[in-house]
């Protein structure tokens, strides 16, 4: 297990992240916003069924959800150096 990630793979977390989570919170918050009675994800083409924000389980991550795509791409790329 790498203790030393890359100080690029950590800036491009961490500026991912922020961006989803900090600067673009009110469309991440619609995004998220399953807008329906039963709560089902019915049509909701951006995380299927059964699946998570982390593993969304879609063919095309960057459909209709701006940076959410670069976050998953540094999560992942973090994730590897660090195991």
């Amino acid at each position: 297990m790498s203790n030393n990630p890359k100080p690029e793979t950590v800036r491009e977390f961490l500026d991912a992240f922020e961006e989803v989570f900090d600067r673009d919170w009110v469309y991440t918050k619609e995004m998220l916003t399953v807008d329906r009675v039963d709560g089902s994800l019915d049509d909701f083409p951006v995380i299927s069924e059964g699946a998570t924000f982390i593993n969304p389980k879609v063919e095309d991550e960057v459909e209709d959800w701006g940076n959410r795509a670069r976050l998953l791409q540094a999560y992942r790329a973090l994730k590897k150096e660090l195991t």
